[in-house]
């Protein structure tokens, strides 16, 4: 991660892109809402995948939810195998308090995070 300082960065779907959200490093503040796992504060990349759920349903209906929970599965998988592919380790974390994680991120209301995947080296 040579040449990013540190922050949290959104990524636009429409420009498959990525942009300054908020600047420092806030891994230990999002490892206290994910029960303390320190590993969370420890690795140099964490990736919290949010849906927007009524973005979904507008387009997909009721069946959007499922979607939503379909895609986080593939999402998951393809970054750990993304990570296995470089040498990587990751966990999917799925044991966060939603609304702590939310407040430090500065999410909107209506962004709700899903997951939080640490990717680092393997010890």
């Amino acid at each position: 991660m040579e040449n990013l300082a540190a922050g949290v960065y959104h990524y636009d779907v429409g420009n498959h892109s990525l942009s300054l959200h908020l600047s420092g490093d806030l891994r230990q503040k999002l490892a206290d809402t994910a029960l303390g796992q320190s590993f969370i504060a420890n690795c140099p990349v964490d990736i919290v995948v949010c849906a927007l759920h009524p973005r979904t349903a507008y387009r997909y209906g009721r069946r959007g939810e499922r979607y939503i929970h379909m895609e986080i599965g593939h999402v998951g998988q393809n970054v750990s195998l993304q990570a296995v592919a470089l040498g990587l380790a990751t966990v999917m974390v799925g044991a966060f308090e939603d609304e702590q994680v939310g407040k430090v991120l500065k999410l909107e209301e209506q962004i709700k995070p899903l997951y939080i995947i640490p990717v680092g080296e393997s010890v």
